[in-house]
């Protein structure tokens, strides 16, 4: 449901983007279902672990292309610091299905809870 609404104000928007960029690891399937709701074939990854970007592994990216930068939540904003200082020279937007806070960047938000509880999507469940 996040992402059908997140989709939808993106495509009330009118903007187009040519490729997807998910954050690794929680943005990876909304990167997927987000590139379904907006039709875009193209989807590659932004590696993080450990909260750090894998350099070494960045894709390569084009002046030519628009991107939409997807990720699951917007909490501290570390991420999405690290990622937009990296990309910064490439026209890139965001879009997060959740915000914890409310905040003053330029970013489309699915849904901002304001409060302090853990937010755990269904793909990050453990399965014993």
């Amino acid at each position: 449901m996040l992402v059908r609404n997140l989709a939808a104000k993106i495509q009330r928007s009118q903007k187009k983007y040519q490729i997807i960029l998910g954050i690794t690891n929680g943005g990876i399937i909304p990167a997927r279902l987000m590139a379904r709701e907006l039709d875009i074939d193209h989807i590659q990854f932004i590696p993080v672990r450990n909260k750090e970007i894998q350099s070494d592994e960045m894709p390569i990216l084009h002046k030519d292309n628009k991107y939409l930068i997807v990720d699951e939540i917007y909490d501290t904003g570390n991420i999405f610091s690290k990622v937009y200082d990296s990309i910064k020279g490439f026209e890139c937007e965001f879009a997060f299905l959740v915000s914890r806070y409310r905040n003053d960047h330029q970013v489309f938000v699915g849904k901002v809870l304001n409060n302090d509880r853990w937010v755990i999507f269904p793909w990050e469940m453990k399965r014993y």
